[in-house]
């Protein structure tokens, strides 16, 4: 909201009305003081004079800042009056009605339209006009009391028609020239204060416009006609990963064409054929060699002669846009996967319980041996894991909504880590060695107990067969640690709302060509594996409201860690269930 006040309109006011007040009592001065030696009085007068000129100038000066808010109007009207009766004295010294001094008045009635406009100066010419006919009145040999007599009108009757005439028309000068200078004074005031309403106005406007701009969450750039940087808000200089100061003012192709030849080039060819975009995706790489989806709208400046002025481009990182598409295709695609499946494994698991069970009994009531019994076997070891990729595929495609509690992180990591010891113990791995460095032990995140320990248990079993547990100096660690301010990937997140528990291992390493279809199913590095237990892994983190993340390195190690949302530590942690399925990748 605009709030506009009079007295911001005369900020550069007083400058005015000093330079005329001193021009005046320069001009004053000079006339007046060929004459001091014929009148004394004079002499005083001046001195008066130039004592008020020099207070109305300090008060004009240091009145606003000492907030001496009358002094500047007081000592004004004293000047006025003193300069008056210095005009009037040299009027009478210098020949009365013919005297060419009192055009001296005309100069004061001018100067005092910056200060008082119409109604003050009109005052102002009563006073000159009253001074000057006593000085005339006294030049002419009258005593200055009789003007208020009643023989006043007999004696200007004895005045000379010339002396009359001349006289009126000095008067009628007087008030022409107030009311004159008054009236444009007025006008000028006026226009001044809507200039300066106006001038406020988009001063305020210009400040809102710009304060938008600069805290969009898209990115908007102005380019004019000759293919110049104009504007470059903040959310530009994020998304485009440069600085304001090294864009603005520069030609868009010396600016960014180095950078971004694809954005510049796109901009370019709008201002040349002064067709809009209304939607364009571009694939822009930032200077970290971070490939980024941005789009584009670009609209065309026309000026009133029809000519292009310019292009705006307003534009948006689409990652997050891009990563949403990409839940939602596959969360479609799981959802069909889930109808196809649950009529496969029906039709399937019913014949395969039937050729199980045949098998088993043809095995108890023959005397096999040789290649027949090794057939059987295999036939019995074939029909367990076909079972156990269908129970596997169906925990995936047909997992059901969580209902996420608060669970104490070391508890559930306590317990994972006691049932992978007793497996690795039973099945003769000695060498492995497992590592929990739980930074924080009353941790608890937002997540389903049963879900975080499959989870969990996932991750533990592939960093186990990726380290070769059979050979010495084989380490699994899982740890927790606190989120840094600032994400370090897309699939980050970043505050102190989210914590983070990682799995770790030195093993092998992930293949880069398999790298980024990693969460698909029957995807796997493993000869035996199903490739669907990080198929899992990635449906239960997701349906527990967090995110998965991986860094791999061939022949080093991976590290997967999982994000979660942080609870207060002084809750009460969810028993976990017993419930448990776990998958090798």
């Amino acid at each position: 909201m605009l709030v506009y006040s009079r007295r911001q309109s005369s900020e550069a006011r007083p400058s005015w009305i000093i330079g005329t007040r001193l021009l005046t009592f320069a001009v004053t001065t000079a006339v007046a003081w060929p004459h001091r030696s014929d009148s004394p009085i004079l002499v005083s007068l001046l001195l008066v004079y130039a004592f008020f000129t020099a207070l109305t100038i300090l008060s004009l000066l240091l009145g606003r800042r000492w907030r001496l808010l009358l002094l500047p109007s007081t000592s004004q009207v004293l000047q006025i009056i003193s300069e008056v009766a210095v005009i009037s004295l040299v009027v009478f010294e210098t020949g009365g009605i013919s005297s060419p001094s009192s055009s001296l008045y005309l100069m004061t009635i001018v100067s005092a339209t910056l200060s008082y406009r119409l109604v003050g100066t009109l005052l102002v010419a009563a006073l000159a006009s009253a001074a000057f006919v006593t000085s005339v009145w006294v030049e002419a040999g009258n005593h200055a009391g009789t003007l208020l007599s009643t023989d006043v009108l007999g004696v200007l009757g004895g005045l000379s028609d010339e002396s009359f005439y001349m006289m009126f028309l000095r008067l009628c000068m007087f008030f022409l020239c107030a009311f004159a200078g008054g009236y444009l004074a007025e006008r000028l005031y006026s226009k001044g204060e809507a200039l300066e309403y106006t001038s406020e106005a988009l001063k305020i406007a210009k400040l809102e416009t710009g304060d938008i701009l600069k805290h969009l969450r898209s990115g908007v750039l102005t380019i004019d006609a000759a293919g110049h940087v104009v504007y470059f808000n903040r959310a530009a200089e994020e998304i485009l990963a440069i600085s304001e100061k090294k864009v603005r003012g520069r030609p868009l192709r010396e600016a960014l064409g180095g950078i971004y030849p694809i954005f510049a080039e796109r901009l370019e060819w709008v201002l040349q054929s002064q067709q809009m975009d209304h939607r364009t995706e571009l694939t822009i790489i930032r200077p970290d060699g971070h490939a980024l989806p941005v789009g584009l709208s670009t609209s065309v400046l026309s000026g009133a002669n029809g000519r292009p002025r310019g292009v705006v481009a307003v534009f948006a990182d689409l990652s997050d846009a891009k990563e949403i598409e990409e839940r939602m295709r596959r969360q479609d695609r799981l959802a069909a996967i889930g109808e196809l499946s649950a009529g496969i494994a029906h039709e399937i698991r019913n014949p395969l319980a039937a050729i199980s069970g045949s098998v088993e009994v043809l095995r108890s009531e023959l005397d096999l041996s040789g290649e027949n019994a090794r057939l059987f076997e295999l036939i019995v070891k074939e029909s367990a894991r076909l079972n156990k990729i269908l129970s596997d595929f169906l925990l995936y495609a047909r997992m059901s909504p969580v209902v996420t509690g608060r669970v104490r992180v070391s508890t559930v990591l306590d317990e994972v880590m006691e049932i992978i010891r007793r497996h690795f113990r039973q099945i003769g791995m000695p060498n492995l060695e497992l590592r929990s460095d739980v930074a924080d032990r009353t941790l608890t995140v937002e997540a389903d107990a049963d879900h975080l320990k499959q989870i969990l248990i996932n991750l533990i079993f592939n960093a186990v067969e990726a380290c070769q547990p059979d050979r010495a100096g084989a380490t699994v660690r899982v740890r927790t640690a606190d989120l840094p301010d600032t994400a370090v990937a897309l699939d980050r997140p970043s505050g102190s709302e989210w914590a983070m528990i990682s799995v770790v291992d030195h093993g092998s390493g992930i293949p880069e060509k398999i790298k980024d279809r990693l969460y698909e199913p029957f995807v796997s590095t493993k000869p035996h594996g199903t490739g669907l237990g990080l198929a899992i892994v990635k449906r239960l983190v997701d349906n527990c409201g967090g995110r998965l993340s991986v860094e791999t390195h061939v022949g080093e190690g991976t590290v997967f860690s999982i994000f979660l949302r942080r609870c207060p530590s002084t809750v009460t942690e969810s028993r976990v269930p017993s419930r448990l399925n776990s998958a090798s990748v």
